[in-house]
């Protein structure tokens, strides 16, 4: 991410210095136009007056025309750089309302007070484009249950990080219907979806700016204690303890400075400080050692108590969390049952699907 935001600051750079020598040139050329004009002007009225053809009122006159008639022209150069801005800000504006909106006018959405995390997919297909030769994820009927925890496992590219984005709402299924409690997910306002559910994916990114602000992106209400008590369960209270300023450290753009575990440990809290009663992690423990793995899955047991929690992982020390196992491979459910069971019926192929590193 630093390194494009490097490469597009470059060119970007590149850009304003060729459009500021163009400026220059045109601007330099305006005023040498306008001197010559009125050098002409002069020379050749003073002449006219030496003869007695033009009165001295005249030649003044006619000076003050010139220069007027001509100002115009030293605005181009101004006008055609504020053009070039205006078209490049009109086209970001036109691919920004092109967005669809959380809330369009002319939606129906239905407020929900409280969000348990009943799903139901029926006939659920998806395919990332067009031009897919074949769905990405085929899900004839799944149903999970509120307070459920259940592990998503399978090879990479099967499914899972896909079948998250589904339960999230943050993918639309091209046919079929992804219920939460009832309702289809598109038709739950999102902003009551945002309250209730929380989702760690791969992609997600620290912010420059303290510790502090990072974690409660989300909750900007959160108290020191509720915070404290996040960095507790995920491990990260102890490196942010031996930072001279604590809460207040500044991170750099994507969390430079930090390392993957602590980086993922912090993403993991500022998740928690938000009380989500629905939890979708994606490889929580991915970049994690086995040690704080274990403490990690030790705090989350209680803290996941109530709660639905949807977490796809190649880590087998995660599913010490969960009572249920689904098995995605080539975007279907080809197995699902009470994680014992799936794990005895896996027996030599548990490791392949597992992926475990312990």
């Amino acid at each position: 991410f630093q390194n494009q935001l490097n490469h597009m600051n470059e060119v970007s750079a590149d850009v304003s210095m060729q459009q500021r020598k163009i400026v220059g040139l045109m601007t330099a050329w305006t005023q040498k136009i306008q001197g010559l004009t009125f050098a002409i002007v002069v020379l050749v009225g003073a002449f006219a007056v030496m003869e007695g053809d033009m009165t001295t009122g005249a030649l003044v006159a006619c000076s003050i025309l010139s220069s007027r008639m001509l100002a115009p022209i030293s605005q181009i150069t101004g006008v055609l750089g504020r053009l070039q801005q205006a078209k490049v800000a009109k086209s970001g504006l036109d691919e920004l309302m092109k967005k669809p909106v959380d809330q369009p006018d002319y939606s129906h959405l239905i407020h929900r007070p409280a969000l348990d995390g009943h799903y139901e997919l029926n006939g659920v297909v998806f395919k990332y484009g067009d031009d897919d030769p074949k769905p990405s994820l085929m899900i004839p009927k799944l149903e999970i249950k509120p307070g459920e925890k259940i592990a998503i496992l399978g090879r990479n590219g099967a499914g899972k990080s896909t079948l998250l984005q589904l339960l999230s709402g943050m993918q639309t299924p091209l046919q079929g219907k992804v219920k939460l409690d009832g309702i289809d997910l598109t038709l739950i306002d999102p902003s009551d979806v945002r309250r209730d559910m929380g989702l760690l994916n791969q992609n997600s990114q620290l912010f420059y700016g303290s510790i502090r602000e990072n974690l409660t992106l989300g909750a900007p209400l959160a108290t020191d204690q509720e915070i404290l008590e996040a960095l507790q369960i995920t491990g990260a209270l102890g490196f942010i303890q031996e930072k001279k300023e604590g809460l207040d450290h500044i991170i750099l753009e994507g969390g430079v400075g930090f390392s993957g575990e602590q980086r993922q440990a912090l993403l993991l809290a500022r998740l928690l400080i938000r009380q989500p009663k629905i939890l979708l992690l994606d490889e929580p423990t991915a970049a994690i050692d086995d040690v704080s793995e274990k403490q990690l899955i030790d705090h989350l047991k209680g803290y996941l108590t109530h709660r639905t929690m949807i977490v796809a992982t190649h880590r087998r020390a995660v599913l010490e969390l969960v009572d249920r196992i689904l098995v995605v491979n080539d975007g279907k459910i080809v197995m699902d049952g009470p994680r014992d069971q799936i794990l005895n019926q896996s027996q030599g192929g548990n490791k392949r699907v597992v992926g475990a590193s312990a």
